[in-house]
């Protein structure tokens, strides 16, 4: 066997260990949420049964997802602004962030597409402005947008905040 096809089956090996890999983690994962669920609901049930008047728990309130997936249920909008809020950034700075926080897309160049929400949709409303050094900012439309967005229960679902 030649030492590339001897490469090529190595490689091969690797990528089929690695995808193993994957599937478990995810299972265990899978598994861990669905725990999770199991003990807030059996929270509710027994704080229901010492109290009939109690209100939904702080214990259940915790977040489900982790923070590395946080804008992996709301739009790239409201992720963008969100981002934003807490300081400027360049467009792939931003597309990185997003992809990091659980935004998937299967852009060959995902830049483009933050930059093309960013330069249409979210310029035209005066939400954001660029800066002269590139980076982007929130105006203070943009500003008053997101303090209203971050209390909206969709986001705070979508966020895995409540």
């Amino acid at each position: 066997m030649p030492l590339a096809d001897e490469m090529k089956a190595h490689l091969q090996a690797v990528i089929e260990h690695l995808l193993s890999e994957r599937y478990q983690t995810q299972q265990q994962i899978n598994a861990g949420v669905s725990h999770i669920k199991e003990i807030n609901h059996s929270i509710v049930t027994l704080q229901k049964s010492l109290n009939s008047d109690a209100s939904p728990s702080r214990y259940v309130s915790a977040p489900l997802r982790p923070p590395h997936l946080k804008y992996s249920n709301v739009s790239v909008r409201w992720a963008i602004l969100d981002l934003l809020h807490d300081k400027a950034m360049t467009t792939p700075e931003l597309a990185d962030a997003l992809k990091a926080a659980g935004v998937e897309s299967k852009a060959a160049n995902f830049a483009n597409n933050v930059s093309a929400v960013l330069s249409t949709t979210m310029k035209e409303a005066k939400e954001v402005q660029q800066l002269p050094d590139g980076r982007w900012e929130l105006t203070a439309t943009g500003i008053e947008k997101i303090e209203h967005i971050r209390t909206t229960p969709k986001f705070r679902r979508g966020c895995g905040l409540s």
